[in-house]
């Protein structure tokens, strides 16, 4: 808020929607779109960067490349970059290879490929670039092999398990509030959630979002009401409590081998790579790690627990783009329940969750969809806005109204004098 409402000229935001909800997020990214200063976002929500940018810059090999267009259309240009990147390095490959059975070796073949490495479209001469280093116009820049290009890839996955019997978890008529003094939450709220469930959980701050989560994992009991879930059942919690958790003594490897006797030291490691944990990030211990690096740990541990139901308080906080892919293909390829809270507009399409609205004390099904939701969202803040504005211009109506009424008295008593 602070810094929209000093309206710079460069405005610079990281991770402008991380710990925002769902509602600030779309208000969020209708205002920016109609911002017509510089504006610099480092953001892993697609849909944000979709609506709000225009060019991307994406650092490659240590330097930034700069794309016109919106996310989409980088991630189109990117790829077909690396197509031809692809190709060119297996044409270099393949003269390589001539040249060492010629009879070359291997320093002799390497230079020779990069002598005859065809100049990039629209590059200087030979003679002119010769005479423009040797003037010092510009620096003689260092020719090199292409580097093979390397996909960043990452893959999740929820183990598939054995059905349970209906309904996996029942709220019936359950009441709720924290005290005595502080408001009511939920009242008589009734509801059942199975292993075929996808339901994303909305709402404004404050609404008791986080409360029902912690109503379903038992972490806090209804004042009134029974909330029932199956004996047999294996709920997997993630949110930033599980993660800050973690044992920051331990590195990733000894805390899921603590956790799971069962698994061996590579196993742990092979698992740790696939969820994106870089290679030497799995022997350093947890408070060494970026927030991203222990949200991965966390997903792994969650995987190995082979849960029912997965209940994701904001996973895609610390997350980047990549990973959140492979966690909405995790979601999708799971055979259990999913219980979501998330400001990610892509998560909550992609995963075809049905959008349950907690206000006014209770928990309402939005059967429209998550566009007709955010349309009604939008209306909401055009007529909360307008009356925020129709308010201040009575203020000030009313203030205008005062002051003249008080220099129509002052006038009055000077005639009077």
């Amino acid at each position: 808020a602070r810094a929209l409402f000093i309206e710079p000229t460069l405005l610079m935001l990281d991770e402008p929607t991380n710990h925002l909800d769902l509602n600030a997020v779309i208000w969020l990214d209708s205002y920016l779109r109609t911002w017509k200063k510089t504006l610099l976002v480092v953001s892993h929500d697609q849909d944000f960067l979709n609506s709000v940018c225009d060019e991307i810059l994406h650092i490659e090999d240590l330097k930034l490349a700069s794309y016109k267009g919106n996310y989409d259309t980088f991630k189109k240009a990117e790829a077909t970059k690396v197509k031809q990147l692809q190709k060119a390095w297996e044409k270099q490959e393949k003269r390589l290879r001539e040249l060492k059975r010629q009879g070359q070796s291997k320093a002799k073949a390497t230079e020779s490929v990069k002598k005859t490495s065809k100049r990039e479209p629209g590059a200087r001469s030979q003679k002119k670039q010769n005479d423009a280093i040797a003037s010092g116009t510009v620096a003689a820049e260092k020719t090199e092999l292409i580097k093979r290009p390397r996909d960043y890839v990452v893959q999740l996955e929820f183990s598939d398990v054995p059905e349970l019997s209906r309904p996996v978890i029942e709220v019936n008529r359950v009441h709720f509030r924290y005290s005595e003094k502080h408001p009511v939450i939920f009242k008589e709220v009734d509801f059942g959630i199975d292993m075929d469930s996808r339901i994303c959980i909305v709402g404004a701050n404050g609404s008791g979002k986080s409360t029902l989560l912690k109503l379903l994992t038992g972490e806090i009991n209804p004042v009134t009401g029974e909330l029932r879930r199956n004996p047999r059942l294996r709920m997997g919690i993630y949110n930033q409590h599980f993660v800050d958790r973690l044992p920051m003594g331990k590195t990733p490897v000894e805390h899921l081998r603590s956790r799971f006797e069962d698994l061996d030291y590579q196993s742990a490691r092979n698992r740790l790579g696939k969820y994106g944990l870089e290679g030497h990030a799995h022997e350093v211990t947890m408070r060494d790690l970026s927030g991203g690096q222990k949200a991965r740990v966390v997903f792994v541990e969650l995987s190995l627990q082979r849960p029912h139901i997965l209940l994701l308080d904001e996973p895609t906080n610390n997350l980047d783009t990549e990973t959140i892919d492979a966690l909405i293909d995790a979601i999708n390829e799971f055979n259990g329940g999913i219980v979501v809270v998330t400001h990610d507009q892509r998560l909550i399409s992609s995963c075809n969750c049905n959008l349950w609205v907690v206000e006014k004390e209770g928990v309402t099904i939005w059967s429209e969809g998550f566009d007709d939701y955010k349309d009604h969202l939008l209306r909401q803040i055009e007529e909360d806005t307008e009356k925020t504005a129709v308010a201040r211009q009575k203020k000030l109506q009313e203030a205008a109204e005062k002051r003249a009424e008080k220099l129509e008295y002052l006038k009055a008593m000077l005639e009077k004098k």
